[in-house]
């Protein structure tokens, strides 16, 4: 994949998890989008971040609180990812 590409990629799932703390997407709309960028991502060196926050997002969205609550616990274990996201890209 070129790094064109993969900024692209990057910088979608950066505005995703913007979105999700300003409260104008969902918990499930991040990980659906963290899933697939990883998947599309796999053979770079970013899959390994991706990949850690994917089983405490499920987890999050298995728990059965409500979506406020959910919210609060989505932003608390894509933070590191957030965090490595935006540490990665340029501000725009």
């Amino acid at each position: 994949m070129k790094p064109e590409q993969e900024k692209v990629l990057l910088e979608n799932l950066l505005d995703a998890l913007d979105r999700l703390f300003d409260g104008e997407c969902s918990s499930a709309d991040v990980l659906a989008l963290l899933v697939a960028t990883n998947e599309a991502l796999r053979e770079t060196k970013h899959s390994v971040e991706l990949e850690r926050p994917i089983a405490a997002l499920s987890a999050v969205l298995s728990s059965g609180d409500a979506k406020e609550a959910q919210r609060e616990r989505a932003l608390a274990v894509t933070d590191p990812l957030r965090q490595y996201l935006a540490a990665l890209l340029p501000p725009r």
